[in-house]
């Protein structure tokens, strides 16, 4: 499991931004988080006990068998060198062959004078016939302890996958909910006629406030108002509202978002929005929730990128709801 600290693991921070998930999910992925810490808390000791459990029952191995050894190879002992490639094991047990062939006439067997690898002993550990060389209680307790440390472990495994599986069932059966919802609305919107403009902003009448890009899949968009909208073609005919402009445009609605139905702004939100005194929309972040002003209209205070002062500090500005809007994307 990846960190984010010291004592905060990967899956912790990222449960700290599942505040607005539903409870259901919540629930399942703190319990994923409380599983992966005791999971991997669990394997460290299974690790730490096991090192000393091979440790000691090597030492009991040497101590039984080595006097065996020397005694049935006149006083000597080829021992292997652990942590070795397959290949060196070969090679050595060939040259120990060869060597221990015969000894004053009498041939002595190659495994006789072998010491076991540290993996040979971690599998002697396992095998329940190796339970007859315990002897003392402190020995069966600590391979009671392992036994006991390596279900622990398989069993937080396979509840982490319970548990995962279940979380993955609540997202995927809420995005085909959500599937289906969105193809009947995507259905109901066609057959009212009310698709196509939805997708730039809305139905545009006489006078709405639109934005609008000149040029294709240009960066810059400025302010108009529609003049008229034809729905057969799809073209707008917009005037430019810079009061000392008397352009007219004609553009297809790709090139048009009609403003309005931005309401629901947070904190942090990037939006595009006119720069005052200007008929030009800037990219912005929305610094404070929108407000209503006396007459029924409201704005929002907005920083606009990078528009800071000789000091390097950007203020807020105020811009009425009418002149923001989300921001554009060109349709391919």
């Amino acid at each position: 499991s990846g960190t984010s600290s010291n004592d905060e693991t990967y899956l912790e921070s990222f449960v700290e931004t599942i505040s607005t998930l539903p409870h259901e999910l919540r629930r399942d992925l703190e319990l994923l988080k409380d599983l992966d810490c005791s999971y991997i808390l669990s394997l460290e000791q299974l690790r730490q006990v096991e090192e000393s459990y091979t440790a000691k029952v090597e030492e009991d191995l040497m101590e039984r068998v080595l006097p065996l050894l020397i005694q049935n190879n006149g006083g000597k002992v080829q021992k292997k060198k652990r942590k070795r490639s397959d290949e060196d094991d070969e090679q050595e047990k060939r040259e120990t062959m060869a060597a221990a062939s015969t000894t004053n006439g009498t041939f002595i067997p190659t495994t006789a004078l072998l010491i076991p690898t540290t993996e040979e002993l971690q599998g002697y550990i396992h095998h329940t016939a190796f339970s007859s060389l315990q002897n003392s209680e402190e020995e069966e307790d600590e391979y009671d302890k392992l036994l006991h440390l390596k279900q622990k472990c398989f069993k937080l495994a396979q509840e982490k996958i319970l548990v995962a599986n279940q979380a993955y069932s609540v997202v995927d059966a809420a995005v085909r909910r959500l599937d289906f919802d969105l193809a009947k609305f995507e259905t109901l919107l066609k057959n009212t006629g009310e698709f196509e403009a939805s997708l730039f902003g809305g139905v545009a009448k006489p006078n709405d406030l639109a934005a609008i890009q000149v040029n294709p899949n240009s960066t810059d968009w400025i302010l108009a108002k529609v003049i008229s909208h034809d729905l057969g073609t799809g073209m707008y005919k917009l005037s430019d509202e810079d009061v000392e402009s008397n352009k007219i445009f004609n553009l297809p609605e790709s090139q048009v978002v009609v403003l309005g139905g931005v309401d629901r702004l947070s904190r942090g939100d990037i939006i595009y929005a006119v720069y005052p005194d200007t008929t030009s929309f800037y990219q912005a972040t929305v610094a404070q929730a929108p407000r209503k002003v006396s007459g029924g209209g409201s704005f929002v205070m907005v920083n606009f990128k990078d528009d800071g002062d000789e000091n390097g500090v950007t203020h807020d500005k105020a811009v009425l709801m009418k002149h923001v809007m989300r921001v554009p994307y060109v349709l391919t």
